[in-house]
């Protein structure tokens, strides 16, 4: 009897039991694999616009520096007339 209820327990759980957790872990795959590409996507897109950040601060400061060197220049420009003019 106790054999008979095993073997009856045994059935259920390879005929009901085992294909939901089949069926759980190709969903389960199938949530990690959609994961992962949302993740990478996730991360080429911020890369990306690190990247560009980055760039636009790189412009900036080339556009600083040439403001920069232009009012030196025109500076250096008035001193060297004044001098001239004071000799």
């Amino acid at each position: 009897m106790a054999d008979n209820v095993l073997q009856t327990l045994q059935h259920v759980i390879q005929d009901v039991i085992a294909p939901d957790v089949r069926e759980l872990k190709v969903r389960v795959a199938s949530i990690e694999e959609q994961m992962k590409t949302q993740y990478n996507s996730l991360r080429d897109q911020q890369e990306a616009n690190f990247k560009a950040l980055m760039s636009a601060i790189g412009e900036s400061k080339a556009k600083q520096d040439l403001e920069t060197y232009k009012l030196i220049s025109a500076l250096t420009e008035r001193v060297a007339a004044l001098e001239a003019a004071r000799i």
